[in-house]
């Protein structure tokens, strides 16, 4: 039987623990991702999907801002991806980037070959805003986030994640962990299409590092984003114990 004294030590220390803040993690599941390219000194898809970019030009993997990154010279530099996904209601992409060139140019994060009926096209719009389409949806084709990649947002990392759902007609874009804006907007599945990372069919190129180009086939909530910024996409996924994407990452790491 403990004392008075031992009673009121260990109520301390129970309301000391009380007021340090537990660690918590987003519950993202490795089986919604459906492309997840680190850029570990390739363009291995470490998602079940396997779809493997390609790379394309003098692209170079070099220091990122988790681990590698893919840098792309704005000429003919270009990741592909050589496979069709498929038609998804629900879309989560998000990644670093490093814009370091073509200020005020088209500038492609991931866009479909062509442009046809619900071909995805996501990317910078000369009017530097970050521009998400979905080519016959209700409203127009287009809806764009008010954060620019201009003037000091160039040369430096940052954080950018779009999320779109065609069963609530609503998109949100995420910049640094922080909702951009919330626009109404869709109501038509997107198409997961053979397409270029970092260009399309020859032009828009990229001109700079892009790191940890993640893709999901379900709405993200700013939680799960700010996790997947703060922690990367291998810690996040690593406190699910038998991970394979998370494994398998850890794998390519260390050979790299």
């Amino acid at each position: 039987m403990l004392s008075k004294i031992g009673e009121i030590q260990v109520l301390v220390l129970v309301a000391i623990i009380s007021l340090i803040p537990a660690q918590s993690f987003a519950e993202i599941k490795a089986d919604s991702i459906v492309l997840a390219l680190p850029f570990e000194g390739n363009a291995k898809d470490l998602s079940d999907n396997g779809t493997d970019g390609e790379v394309e030009g003098g692209a170079k993997f070099v220091d990122g801002k988790i681990g590698k990154a893919v840098e792309l010279d704005g000429k003919d530099d270009v990741v592909k991806i050589n496979k069709k996904i498929g038609a998804l209601e629900e879309v989560s992409f998000v990644h670093w980037v490093n814009s370091t060139g073509r200020d005020a140019q088209w500038r492609v994060f991931f866009n479909n070959n062509g442009w046809k009926a619900g071909d995805i096209h996501y990317q910078l719009h000369p009017n530097k805003q970050i521009e998400f389409s979905i080519h016959g949806n209700p409203g127009g084709n287009d809806t764009f986030a008010k954060f620019m990649i201009t003037g000091k947002e160039m040369n430096k990392w940052v954080h950018v994640a779009t999320v779109y759902s065609a069963k609530e007609k609503k998109i949100w874009f995420y910049v640094n962990g922080k909702l951009d804006v919330e626009n109404k907007w869709g109501g038509n599945p997107g198409v997961l299409d053979k397409a270029g990372i970092g260009g399309w069919d020859g032009q828009r190129q990229w001109q700079g590092l892009l790191d940890e180009f993640i893709i999901f086939n379900t709405v993200l909530e700013e939680k799960d984003i700010q996790t997947l910024m703060d922690e990367g996409i291998e810690k996040t996924l690593s406190i699910q114990p038998g991970n394979k994407v998370a494994t398998t990452w850890a794998s390519i790491r260390n050979v790299n």
